[in-house]
């Protein structure tokens, strides 16, 4: 019997040698206590509730909370992102497995030595999903039964202004110098926004950014807000005849219409410009200037550029032939558009018209081989 019993205590001891290994209890108790999450309408999202995945509000095995946010990523080799799924091409996930523009950068970002101990790298961690947009920040200002943040970072093509929501602010652009576009269906008559007069266009439901552009530029044009809660809406809005064409973000476009009917008339209508940027708690100022300076390091690289290449080159973009006095260019590997507007235009300030020309949503969305039409010199 002694025997017996001493068996079942080592077994006992052993079993908590192992949870306490793991992290302790709570790794066997799903968390039910964090702060209700945001049930606010997206950018377009129609006010479905915000539903972070099971693990969200569970610390990582070994996690050691610390005040400082930057200290925490730092000590954790971990950084925890808040995300709405699905925001392609940001940010989905393909049986589990994240994917997105928004993955890619992060893992680069963080892997800046700046943001490590001691050599060890980076872990990002994006199993904090909300499926609104504003609920993306609001998440940073949610905390666990013991009063720990839950997320260190915001993630989703955010816009919005400094403390919104209140206690929360931003860093410098991640991606930026991309703008509204003007869909249009295959064979449409509407090629530029001077075709709009007497036309019904749709506009994203609940975006105040885009409703105050539109109304601003193309007063005399009927507008419909449209829910984004069905993924193909803006397909839907037009092929049923809902609307003659649709303005939206350029960026969340790419994949709205990608292996549709749907052209981008434009890819980026005069006036607009669109900058994305990452949701920190506003306390986090050490945090915040570390971002800015590891963003703009990368912003310089080649694998910054790849990353725009990859996810944002759209084969659906109008374009015509040469006209009289143009000529055709074929892009070299190294060229940038600056580069070519020197050679071809006399000036590199010109490179805009290169863009305009060619209906490009970015200046940096050019590859080796692409054949751009030169305007007259």
């Amino acid at each position: 019997m002694k025997k017996l019993l001493g068996a079942i205590a080592f077994l006992v001891v052993l079993v908590g040698v192992w949870i306490v290994h793991q992290g302790g209890l709570s790794t066997l108790i799903p968390a039910h206590d964090a702060a209700p999450a945001s049930t606010s309408a997206q950018n377009g999202d129609a006010g479905r509730p915000a539903q972070p995945s099971p693990s969200a509000n569970v610390l990582p095995a070994g996690f050691t909370p610390q005040a400082s946010t930057l200290k925490s990523i730092a000590e954790n080799g971990i950084v925890r992102i808040s995300v709405q799924n699905p925001s392609e091409p940001f940010f989905g996930e393909d049986k589990g497995a994240p994917h997105g523009f928004n993955v890619e950068f992060a893992r680069l970002l963080f892997a800046d030595p700046s943001f490590s101990h001691g050599g060890k790298p980076v872990a990002v961690d994006t199993r904090h999903e909300v499926d609104t947009y504003p609920g993306v920040p609001k998440q940073l200002l949610d905390t666990d039964a013991k009063g720990n943040h839950v997320v260190d970072v915001a993630m989703d093509g955010l816009t919005f202004p400094d403390n919104t929501p209140a206690g929360v602010v931003y860093s410098v652009p991640y991606v930026d110098d991309f703008g509204y576009s003007l869909i249009v269906r295959q064979g449409s008559a509407i090629r530029s926004t001077d075709d709009l007069a007497g036309k019904t266009v749709g506009i994203l439901k609940g975006d105040p950014d885009v409703r105050a552009f539109v109304t601003r530029q193309y007063p005399n044009v009927r507008f419909v807000e449209v829910d984004d809660s069905d993924p193909a809406f803006i397909a839907k809005s037009i092929d049923g005849h809902a609307v003659d064409a649709f303005i939206y973000d350029y960026p969340f476009a790419v994949s709205s219409i990608k292996n549709t009917d749907l052209k981008f008339a434009a890819t980026k209508l005069d006036g607009s410009n669109i900058a994305y940027k990452i949701g920190v708690r506003a306390d986090d100022q050490d945090l915040l200037i570390y971002l800015n300076a590891a963003i703009a390091k990368l912003k310089q690289s080649p694998q910054y550029l790849d990353l725009l290449r990859k996810y944002f080159v759209s084969d659906q973009a109008v374009t015509t032939a040469a006209a009289s006095g143009e000529h055709t260019y074929v892009v070299k590997a190294g060229d940038t558009l600056n580069l070519i507007a020197a050679s071809k235009l006399g000036s590199g300030q010109r490179y805009r018209e290169i863009q305009r020309r060619n209906n490009l949503a970015n200046p940096n969305l050019i590859l080796a081989g692409q054949h751009l039409v030169i305007p007259v010199r």
